[in-house]
């Protein structure tokens, strides 16, 4: 395997990920009210037939962000199919977060625990459509 880089001279970054969902309004809340996000735009494609709600954290056109997307067409599906893919969030606070998700009847995939790297907490849930998200509380060693 070849371990030179074809574009060394190029920048990248993440502009942002798509997930697909059944409700937008019930999504665009659950992002927004339970994991701290903002809004960024929502508006609807006509010609491409879906409703888009962009939601991220920061003001930046430059952070990255969701495209959460659902389809508006005829034959638009009651529910979604989760990709085997996860998003991964990081807090400054898991316990408090895990606390006010449980409260809210948030599925846990994994509880809140200790990270395997020993450097702070994990969670695992599912946003409504069951696309999965870690949650991390990170501690830099000492």
């Amino acid at each position: 395997m070849n371990e030179e880089s074809l574009v060394e001279d190029l920048s990248f970054r993440v502009h942002h990920t798509m997930l697909p969902v059944a409700d937008l309004d019930r999504s665009v809340d659950f992002y927004t009210r339970l994991l701290g996000m903002k809004v960024r735009d929502r508006h609807a494609s006509e010609a491409r037939k879906v409703e888009l709600g962009l939601v991220g954290y920061g003001e930046k056109a430059s952070e990255p962000f969701l495209e959460l997307i659902r389809d508006i067409s005829d034959n638009a599906p009651d529910h979604v199919t989760p990709a085997n893919i996860h998003v991964g969030i990081d807090t400054s606070d898991l316990r408090k977060l895990c606390a006010i998700l449980e409260k809210e009847g948030v599925t846990f995939i994994r509880p809140l625990k200790q990270r395997s790297d020993g450097m702070g907490l994990s969670a695992w849930i599912r946003d409504p459509d069951g696309h999965e998200l870690e949650l991390a509380e990170r501690h830099p060693r000492t």
